[in-house]
């Protein structure tokens, strides 16, 4: 049996060969997984592995993978563990990753447990990506079809343009999203205060504001900035958003983004759930939110790119969220776009 907590701080030294290690935004000192995507990876010698689970709060549907393989989904974590099947004698490698997020449940790992064998060295990527942004970003709805209700198990964020962007270019990746977010207002109906701006600097998404302590280690290379689908969102309920103060919005973010990561590429794109003819063609949101970018973009000047999510098609998700295909597009689009910048 090895310890969580101390072999992670017996392997951080070794840099790009840990142990043990956490995928995505996770608190050392609390080890819960409450970001989407957030998870563990490690590399074994042996037959079988297991990783305890503490505590539990709400649904949490995660992805096992092992060897690269095709992933094992668990539709709902209980019990006190999350355990791999019988294996071939030989090295492995395992990561776990929750594939929903916060408001449907979150869980803390315990101790990593192997049996009949040892850990080994788990090779970690030097690039890095941190993808902030909404529901989209979360995977609301990426295995539903259209109508259907979003649940733990619909949502999917391993699979997001952002987690295949990763993996594309062979990066290591952050997901800070959350479902209804918006970057100066939140989306309609929503009576929770807090943007995105506030909860970025949250380490897990339920500890305190400012409790994020900018590891060095977890920064990236690029951020990605998708945000202003819920900030749009207005029909019947207040006025349409003003296109000037979520670009000063956008800068101001972006600045602060800026001045933990002054090195980092940043690239903003536009809402793929956004349109010119819903929900009036006068308000033109795919069209004005494009020019927020831009003008942001201007402002902000190098190190700053825009990239254009066309407006999705019919074939949906869960509340015409974009769907696994969807995604797909998105991924390339924006793998693209980086490649044309770096990598």
């Amino acid at each position: 049996m090895a310890r969580l907590s101390a072999v992670i701080s017996a392997f951080a030294i070794l840099g790009t060969a840990q142990a043990i290690r956490f995928l995505g935004r996770v608190n050392p000192a609390t080890r819960a997984l409450t970001w989407p995507a957030t998870g563990i990876s490690f590399s074994f010698t042996g037959t079988l592995a297991s990783v305890g689970v503490t505590s539990i709060s709400g649904t949490n549907s995660v992805e096992l993978l092992i060897d690269g393989g095709t992933p094992i989904i668990i539709e709902n974590v209980n019990g006190t563990s999350i355990s791999t099947p019988s294996l071939v004698r030989g090295k492995h490698t395992v990561q776990i990753r929750k594939r929903s997020e916060t408001v449907y449940g979150t869980f803390t790992l315990g101790d990593v447990n192997i049996f009949r064998g040892s850990l080994g060295a788990d090779s970690v990527s030097r690039r890095r990506i941190q993808i902030i942004g909404d529901s989209i970003s979360v995977g609301y709805g990426l295995d539903g079809t259209y109508p259907c209700t979003n649940s733990a198990f619909l949502e999917n964020a391993p699979k997001t343009y952002g987690a295949l962007t990763a993996k594309s270019l062979s990066a290591e990746y952050d997901i800070l999203a959350w479902s209804g977010i918006g970057l100066i207002r939140n989306t309609i109906g929503s009576n929770d205060p807090v943007l995105m701006p506030q909860m970025w600097t949250r380490y897990g998404t339920n500890d305190e504001d400012n409790s994020y302590t900018f590891p060095r280690a977890e920064t990236p290379d690029i951020v990605v900035m998708n945000l202003g689908t819920n900030d749009f969102s207005y029909l019947g309920v207040r006025d349409p958003v003003n296109a000037t103060m979520l670009t000063d919005g956008m800068i101001a973010f972006a600045e602060t983004i800026r001045g933990h990561y002054p090195k980092a590429e940043l690239f903003l794109t536009s809402s793929p759930m956004l349109s010119d003819t819903y929900p009036t063609a006068e308000d033109a949101q795919h069209t004005t939110q494009m020019s927020v970018l831009k003008a942001a973009a201007e402002k902000l000047g190098s190190k700053t790119h825009v990239v254009d999510f066309p407006t999705q098609g019919s074939e949906v998700g869960c509340d015409y969220h974009p769907n696994a295909a969807e995604h797909e597009k998105m991924a390339a689009i924006l793998t693209s776009a980086i490649k044309e910048v770096m990598w």
